[in-house]
This record gives structure tokens, C-alpha cells and sequence, in this order.
């Protein structure tokens, strides 16, 4: 198996595990959601407003935990609960 870019991968992509939001929802869409820093912080003197890429379950319209986790910050309101890593088999990790 190889990437995008031509090379090698030490693993079979084909054996890896899908995975699924604690929801059960397995497919995810695409988000921004944006930081502001004031103008007293920000180095150009102005308000400045930071982009952060998430994703979101299409069932539950949150961002699933496995991938807030990883984000320090994010509203407790927005995350998926509970905090499991659901695969596509069913299984939790």
C-alpha cells in the first residue's frame, strides 16, 4: 500500500479499523470554529480572528470526542459524549 505522495506505508490501510463518534454516526463533515485575540495581544495591533479545522458527526451535529480530545478548549456543549473511541465494528477502545 502506498500514500498520496508514492510511498510506502508500514501498515495495511485495508486492515485498519473505521471509526465512529460515541454516537454511533460514522461520517463526518468539516468545520471552522474561530478564536479571537484582541488587539492589546495580537502582534499586529489589531482584533485578529485565528481559524481552527474541526470535524463533526453528521448524526449528532458535535465534534466527537476522540477528535476534541486532542484539542485543548473546546466547549463541553459541542463534544460528543461519552468519551469512547467507537470503531466500525462495533467494538470501543
Amino acid at each position: 500500500m502506498t500514500n498520496e505522495q508514492g510511498r510506502s506505508l508500514p501498515f495495511d490501510i485495508n486492515s485498519l479499523p473505521w471509526v465512529g463518534c460515541s454516537c454511533g454516526g460514522k461520517i463526518f463533515d468539516s468545520g471552522v470554529m474561530v478564536k479571537k485575540v484582541s488587539a492589546l495581544l495580537s502582534p499586529s495591533g489589531r482584533e485578529e480572528i485565528i481559524p481552527a479545522d474541526v470535524i463533526i458527526c453528521k448524526s449528532c451535529g458535535k465534534i466527537p470526542s476522540f477528535y476534541a480530545d486532542k484539542i485543548p478548549g473546546i466547549p463541553e456543549e459541542i463534544v460528543s459524549t461519552p468519551s469512547k473511541l467507537v470503531t466500525f465494528n462495533g467494538s470501543t477502545n
